[in-house]
């Protein structure tokens, strides 16, 4: 065989099961034929081989973000109100400022949609329906929290979903009520409460989709990444899927996705699963599939949502957060599912949402037997060291955001006061106790909630902190906020450190294999992606500089050089 593109005089990091080093590799066409030393690549070169000196540049498989919600969030980004990148001492007003200076801008929308407040920046009742009111009375205002857990409306969308102090609370979630005239305060939290304006809310044209999956793929292939399971997509939204899937036989995409059906206990869960099995079988395209089933098993700490196996430390009801799922009705949703072949993908955040979780997989396989199912938990915030090792027996994937392994303002005004200084300092994001147990690890951003960043989530996993350019940019201009990276340090509030305890950092192979190889066994792709090897799909990143010699702080500025996607360049720094 020749090959049609060399790469040599590089650092290659093959991530296969040896962790091997080479210094060339040969593609033809999609594939990888070579990999080796530079003497014996030169029998694949002819005269028509185009051959890159990449000057001792480090070579990886490309990433994968293994929950993400890549075009909601995307549309977001192109078409809606972005409160994403607001900061500011007083960041209610930098919010409020940014919301009139958008609508504004837009005389004509017959609804006002954003996203990307922070939660940690108002109080338990939320933000306030009066404040958006004082901005526009006659359109509706509807604008999703960074965690996607909350919707801050006004009047004029409360009065559109018929939501009055007489409106009984929803069972999956909580509409804020203001403590002194029991009015809905402005704060709908989570989907049985956000569904009840998000309802009203005109879909997207599905052109509009398609454009904002085009701009992502730009973004995501930039950031090295070129695999993706897009986690919630909604049987009834076919302006959604079909974009993928147009986009998928139009030869367009240049990231690879994967994604899970969501499942809600409200209705015929079974009528459901039928639905998503059947729209399963229709999307064929490598480029696109649909085999997996998303669960919601609780919601949030940050709303008090959270399923915990001890109460919310601030409150004095007994608190325990929202528990999605009756046991036996989750059962039998997996129970068909897995009976059927399908993947399932749970959102877990509580302790006690894994324990139940982990209980109805557990009775599913008794009932017919284990299989190679990789089967998969999302974020997993809180989890007793018992049923870490269950994880790792079931064969189960866990999906982490080292973005949040960390000490943010999060940490200080909602995590510490909501779960007590026990949780909150020593038992916060397993990750390191993953690995132990077997867990097949993996690394997502969840975006929109934390923008794609592989190299910064490598820094954050490795160390617990966050990255010095991250800081100067969210909290650089508050005099609250002190970042302080000594690990043995007392830490005092606002004091932005690592995040204890400090035997949960892992090692460098350790996450990049995570973010590479775990991604593609999570998602059944291991045998095309996720290790340079013979054989395997052409999906590269090269990076500037080679993680292991450089000082770990440079991690996080480490520039992404080139992408590869199935032997394509799709993104080139010198190009950019």
């Amino acid at each position: 065989m020749r090959a049609n593109l060399v790469l040599k005089n590089a650092s290659v990091y093959t991530v296969d099961p040896d962790s091997s080093w080479a210094q060339a590799i040969a593609i033809s066409g999609k594939e990888i034929i070579y990999v080796g030393s530079n003497a014996d690549v030169d029998a694949y070169i002819e005269p028509d081989t185009i051959v890159i000196d990449l000057e001792g540049k480090m070579v990886l498989p490309a990433f994968v973000d293994s929950h993400m919600h890549p075009a909601q969030s995307a549309h977001v980004y192109q078409y809606g109100l972005g409160l994403f990148d607001v900061t500011g001492e007083d960041l209610i007003q930098a919010y409020l400022k940014t919301i009139r200076e958008f609508t504004g801008k837009n005389p004509d929308a017959p609804w006002i949609i954003g996203g990307g407040y922070s939660r940690s920046a108002f109080d338990e009742i939320g933000p306030r329906k009066e404040w958006l009111d004082e901005i526009d009375t006659a359109r509706p205002i509807a604008i999703t929290s960074t965690d996607g857990h909350s919707m801050w409306v006004n009047s004029k969308a409360l009065e559109i979903a018929n939501i009055t102090q007489d409106t009984p609370q929803p069972e999956e979630g909580i509409i804020q009520q203001d403590p002194q005239t029991g009015e809905p305060s402005g704060l709908l939290q989570e989907p049985g409460a956000m569904n009840l304006v998000a309802r009203h809310i005109p879909n997207p044209p599905k052109d509009q989709i398609k454009e904002s999956l085009l701009w992502l793929q730009e973004w995501l292939n930039a950031k090295g990444i070129t695999t993706v399971h897009e986690s919630m997509l909604g049987i009834d939204e076919h302006f959604i899927y079909e974009a993928y899937d147009e986009l998928a036989q139009e030869g367009k995409l240049t990231i690879r996705y994967r994604a899970s059906w969501s499942i809600s206990p409200e209705g015929n869960v079974a009528a459901q699963i039928d639905q998503g099995e059947a729209l399963a079988e229709r999307f064929t395209h490598p480029h696109f599939k649909a085999h997996s089933f998303k669960f919601f098993a609780d919601h949030v700490i940050e709303e008090e949502t959270g399923f915990l196996l001890e109460p919310y430390a601030h409150r004095d009801d007994d608190w325990y957060g929202i528990k999605v799922w009756d046991d036996d009705d989750l059962r039998k949703a997996f129970l068909k599912i897995d009976s059927a072949g399908y993947q399932i993908h749970v959102h877990v955040i509580g302790d006690a949402a894994a324990q139940y979780t982990l209980d109805a997989l557990e009775s599913v396989q008794n009932v017919i037997g284990k299989r190679d199912a990789r089967h998969s938990f999302a974020h997993l915030q809180l989890a007793r060291p018992e049923d870490i090792q269950r994880m790792g027996e079931l064969g189960i994937s866990v999906h982490t955001s080292p973005y949040w392994t960390i000490i943010d303002d999060y940490f200080w005004k909602l995590n510490l006061p909501y779960l007590g200084h026990e949780r909150a300092f020593s038992q916060q994001f397993p990750f390191n106790s993953l690995f132990e147990a077997g867990v097949n690890v993996t690394i997502a951003s969840d975006f929109f909630v934390t923008e794609p960043e592989p190299l910064a989530a490598i820094y954050c996993g490795m160390t617990r902190l966050m990255p010095r350019t991250v800081f100067d940019r969210n909290y650089g201009g508050n005099p609250n906020y002190r970042s302080v990276s000594d690990p043995d340090a007392e830490l005092k509030p606002g004091d932005l450190g690592v995040l204890p305890p400090l035997e949960e950092r892992v090692s460098l192979e350790e996450i990049l294999v995570a973010s590479t190889q775990n991604g593609a066994i999570a998602n059944f792709l291991d045998d095309e992606i996720g290790s340079i090897e013979v054989g395997k799909l052409a999906d590269l990143v090269i990076l500037d500089q080679n993680l292991f010699e450089i000082d770990i702080e440079q991690i996080p500025e480490t520039q992404i050089a080139m992408t590869f996607f199935e032997g394509q360049l799709v993104h080139s720094a010198e190009d950019s």
